[in-house]
């Protein structure tokens, strides 16, 4: 390593000239910076710089050097052929990431760059007396299409020249981790475009860092900016590792509308340590309230120069305040699809997934089904271990429900969905933490609760008028017959009226009725609601799903002693397998479906679930003939495709006939992904819209195309990159659960006027 040249001057003209460097401390460099050279970490820095506000001293090492590290190494060639294996499997990014962390780890630095390299860190060091921070810069990086937050690297706290390259490899190599490689597939980003530059800056001795965003980033409410302080370094908060300071500020006038203080025992250091936080300094602000003000006041500065709210890193130094970078917020387009004004403090109980759009509040009642539910339950909050659909209806009249299990695709959540009844799940230790009698608040938009009675909600209901027509059939479930007249005025047809709720709320196992003669009672009680459904829907489609319930369910109910013990009922004896090996109960429900039909309830379909062949579906076909219906002639007939071997034979499906098919996206990402949808443990890896679920899906819309009526049913509006590219497959409809549909309809017809 060659030694380290004194001549400063030489080096602030090497920088000021340009070539493989930018200093963010000259205004000429300010002026010439782009996310091409500095990419958009920098870029973003030097735009607060040149508006004056304050920043660390910092030079960026462009991409123009790290081509030329690519070159000079001999590498480039061995880096594209990486990520050309990303072409065809875009979610195996681990093989990629290794070879080229590896590629760039061997490579000889360039002397010229190592010189250069050298005399910078000597320059913002001090020749290493004060340690300096080397952070990524991505040229897809902090734009307001992707934001790549937390994926590329940053090093604090480097004191010496072999941490300098060091570091530079680590940065460089993130650029092209397993995470990013993913995150570049799933935004449509071609991966040989990268590029990472590198920004050297002058550590700030952080008394206190944090995160300040010019918007609420859970409601998105544009009044308010949200402000969160811890003591010590920037990582402590942006991983979660601290529960920091938290201020609500109003923008208008900078009034400090809400404020909640943690006591902090701990902090992290430049270096990533855990410290012990002094025991005097514990229960104390992190910042004073001019403090605050003067942040938000900074970041409103660069949300009107930048055209965008704001996402930015601080910390309090020595000097003051320091904006260490900001970014766009992305992803408003998937805020909740309501506004909330929070008017007062919030203490968050536990976590979890939300799964309704309402909050509700009320006295603890904690419950446990083996034991036997609440004689009532009106006006409580319900915590239980877990929400399974034969329990969710004897919940309709709780003020909240919250379960330890479960993820927001359950059946039991889908039906407490359509009672309105705020609902949080997965919170894993609700049922530890919350006693009988305690008063708490359920936010079913964020799965929060909150110690005692909860902010007032302000919800911004989205009338007629908001529903624009849309070429794609904007569906939607149906578990309860009581909620289809609101349905039917804003929904195109039931993409699954759900018998669970029909034929389980008596709390008897339906075979124990088939068996006492009172199979009549079943028919009846599903005639009459399909007559509900069918007459408010009129003319539109209403596509009956016959029984499919998971053996746990029916265990609980009365007579379901004998229900068979699995170890994953979601992948066991359900669907129609269940109904066909004993087809009593199939029959009753397809008596039910020809007594409607002959009383004139022509719009009426049925759809056949969890088919796992062909053979399945012809079966349950002439079950249907048996009992004296006509399928595609008085009934249209179709089947419900959720597992990837059905969808990669689906031809064979489609040549035995249907009048739809309607692609299960719940059950299809389970199977896909190897991921138990109900499961709070792996909740983080259940995505509708991985590559996965989309090839297939492209596969099955693809064999449709001119042959089927092709819907997707499931929540699809929980996610909107799914429902994005079910816009692009041309997909005939979607399932929206009802109250998200008016907001779902004007996005789809905005994506179908841009497409």
């Amino acid at each position: 390593m060659p030694a380290k040249p004194d001549n400063s001057e030489r080096g602030s003209r090497l920088r000021a000239d340009g070539g493989f460097w930018l200093d963010l401390r000259l205004p000429e460099s300010l002026a010439s910076v782009t996310n091409a050279r500095a990419g958009g970490k920098a870029a973003n820095l030097a735009r607060l710089a040149e508006l004056g506000l304050p920043t660390p001293k910092a030079v960026v090492l462009t991409t123009d050097a790290w081509q030329f590290f690519l070159d000079s190494a001999g590498i480039r060639a061995r880096l594209e052929a990486a990520l050309s294996l990303l072409e065809t499997a875009p979610d195996e990014a681990e093989a990629p990431a290794r070879a080229i962390a590896s590629l760039i780890g061997k490579a000889p630095m360039p002397a010229v760059l190592e010189e250069q390299i050298l005399e910078v860190y000597d320059d913002l060091s001090g020749c290493g007396a004060e340690p300096i921070a080397i952070r990524s810069s991505g040229s897809y990086e902090d734009s307001a299409d992707a934001s790549f937050s937390g994926m590329l690297s940053t090093v604090l706290g480097i004191t010496a020249v072999d941490g300098v390259f060091e570091a530079i490899r680590k940065c460089w190599s993130s650029g092209f981790n397993a995470r990013g490689l993913r995150y570049l597939a799933r935004m449509g980003l071609e991966p040989s475009g990268m590029a990472v530059a590198l920004l050297f800056q002058q550590m700030v001795k952080a008394r206190s860092s944090g995160v300040l965003f010019t918007i609420d980033p859970a409601t998105g409410d544009q009044d308010i900016a949200v402000l969160e302080a811890a003591y010590g370094y920037g990582p402590g908060v942006v991983s979660g590792k601290i529960t920091p300071d938290l201020y609500r500020v109003n923008k208008k006038d900078l009034e400090i509308v809400h404020r909640d203080s943690r006591p902090q025992e701990h902090y992290y250091d430049a270096d990533g340590r855990r410290q012990d936080v002094l025991p005097e300094n514990r229960e104390t602000t992190k910042l004073s309230d001019g403090q605050v003000r003067q942040l938000v006041s900074y970041g409103l500065r660069a949300e009107e120069e930048l055209g965008a709210p704001q996402d930015i890193e601080w910390c309090l130094g020595p000097d003051g305040l320091v904006l260490l970078q900001t970014r766009p917020v992305t992803g408003l387009e998937r805020l909740s699809l309501r506004q909330k004004k929070y008017v007062r403090p919030e203490i968050v109980m536990v976590r979890g997934i939300g799964v309704s759009p309402r909050v509700g509040w009320g006295e603890v009642v904690i419950a446990d089904p083996e034991k036997g539910m609440p004689a009532s339950v009106k006006g409580k909050v319900v915590v239980l271990r877990r929400l399974t659909q034969d329990l969710a209806p004897g919940l309709k009249d709780a003020a909240a429900v919250i379960a330890d299990q479960g993820g927001a695709t359950s059946h039991g959540a889908n039906i407490l969905r359509e009672f309105q009844v705020p609902c949080v799940v997965g919170t894993r230790y609700a049922q530890d933490v919350l006693h009988d009698g305690d008063v708490v608040t359920v936010d079913g938009w964020r799965g929060l609760v909150l110690d005692g009675i909860g902010p007032r909600v302000k919800e911004r209901d989205f009338g007629p008028e908001r529903l624009l027509p849309t070429r794609t059939r904007l569906m939607t479930t149906i578990n309860i017959p009581e909620s289809a007249e609101k349905a039917a005025a804003i929904a195109d047809g039931v993409i699954s009226f759900r018998n669970d709720y029909l034929l389980l709320q008596g709390g008897v196992h339906p075979r124990r009725l088939l068996q006492g003669g009172k199979g009549d009672v079943l028919t009846r009680s599903v005639l009459e609601a399909l007559q509900v459904v069918a007459t408010a829907f009129g003319g539109k489609p209403v596509w009956y799903k016959t029984l499919d319930a998971p053996t746990d369910e029916f265990r609980r109910l009365r007579g379901g002693e004998d229900e068979p013990l699995e170890r994953n009922p979601l992948l066991g004896w359900r669907g129609i397998r269940r109904e066909l090996e004993d087809s009593t109960l199939l029959r009753a429900e397809y008596e039910a479906v020809r007594q409607a039909v002959e009383a004139g309830c022509e719009n009426l379909g049925i759809k056949v679930p969890f088919i796992r062949s062909v053979d399945e579906y012809e079966w349950a076909r002439q079950v249907a003939i048996d009992v004296g219906l006509k399928p595609h002639e008085d009934v249209a007939f179709g089947a419900s495709i959720e597992t990837p071997a059905t969808a990669l034979t689906i031809d064979r499906i489609l040549d035995a006939q249907t009048d739809f098919i309607s692609v299960g996206v719940n059950d299809m990402t389970m199977c896909c992904l190897g991921v138990d949808r109900e499961s709070e443990r792996v909740s983080d890896l259940f995505d509708p819209a991985h590559p996965a679920v989309i090839q297939l899906l492209e596969e099955i819309a693809r064999r449709c195309k001119g042959r089927t009526v092709l819907a997707a049913a499931g929540d699809i509006a929980q996610s909107p990159a799914l429902m994005e590219e079910l816009i692009r497959l041309e997909f005939d409809a979607i399932g929206i659960s009802l109250p998200y549909l008016g907001t779902a309809r004007a996005q789809v017809a905005k994506w179908e006027e841009e497409n």
